[in-house]
């Protein structure tokens, strides 16, 4: 843990979940925690390990925000949490129900003194981003993905700007106290379109034919097997193919309406950001 003086208006602490005395000294005179640190779909991360970080290490750092006398807490969720509410079996994960846990302690935890906002985000693009859709875009970047099956399925997004434009908005909203918001950029996106997007970013032609589903299925099936067994480390494999399947995406279990509530308008699209996207990928390499 460290404490540094950036400057006149700016401290930098650094602490680890769940170590209390680190957390403590980040929330002193603090108004409003924005709460984003956790385990995501790390590989290799058990059911420990999320309770564990996600889980206790909210109530940590919830107890230490209440105690420092934090007035507003932020906490960044998942949409994943209402498929655990409804019980939409594909979508019950370690990572899920963790994050759903890290919600109900945070709503017990509230009082007058102490309100909560809880965000969940559905899949998030922009500079710097992870997961199955950077993948997708890394491999047609470098000409290692043949096209895709003809997928139709509806993929809600939410840009990074967008996210925390929300954030904020809700950290000072008197009407978003005690409330779940879903967030998404409100557009309509499939696979087939993201594909198309990022070839025409970068500017060339998306072949005219289709791998079968059931080609790409096995392949990445295959990936699976492979990974499991140290042969050829990969983030494919068949939590790619249901994510990039899967028809069936809870976005509405929230008891707010975030464009009511705070006046929130979305202000970028997937399309919109994929230029800077591309430009971070490529720096990556």
């Amino acid at each position: 843990m460290a404490l540094l003086a950036a400057n006149e208006s700016l401290q930098v602490c650094k602490a680890e979940l769940p170590n209390s005395a680190g957390l403590e000294l980040a929330c002193e005179g603090v108004d409003v925690v924005f709460h984003l640190a956790g385990i995501a779909h790390a590989r290799n991360t058990g059911f420990d390990q999320y309770q564990q970080i996600n889980v206790e290490g909210t109530r940590v750092l919830v107890d230490a925000a209440k105690r420092a006398g934090v007035k507003r807490f932020v906490y960044f969720s998942s949409i994943l949490a209402a498929g655990v509410e409804h019980n939409k079996e594909q979508q019950v994960t370690d990572y899920a129900q963790s994050k759903k846990a890290a919600e109900n302690l945070l709503i017990e935890a509230a009082n007058e003194q102490f309100r909560y906002t809880i965000i969940r985000p559905v899949n998030v693009y922009g500079a710097g981003m992870k997961g199955n859709i950077a993948s997708l875009i890394k491999r047609i970047q470098s000409g290692r993905l043949p096209p895709l099956p003809k997928l139709n399925n509806e993929l809600p997004l939410v840009g990074i700007e967008d996210l925390c434009l929300a954030a904020v908005s809700a950290s000072e909203s008197e009407t978003g106290k005690d409330k779940i918001y879903s967030l998404s950029d409100g557009l309509t996106y499939t696979p087939s379109i993201l594909e198309g997007a990022v070839y025409e970013a970068l500017g060339r032609k998306k072949p005219g034919w289709h791998t079968p589903r059931m080609v790409f299925f096995l392949a990445s099936l295959l990936a699976q097997i492979a990974n499991n067994l140290g042969l050829w480390k990969n983030d494919l494999g068949l939590r790619t193919y249901r994510n990039l399947t899967d028809q069936n995406r809870a976005i509405d279990a929230t008891n707010g309406d975030i464009s009511i509530d705070l006046g929130f308008k979305p202000q970028t699209s997937f399309q919109s950001e994929l230029p800077v996207i591309l430009r971070n990928l490529k720096s990556e390499k």
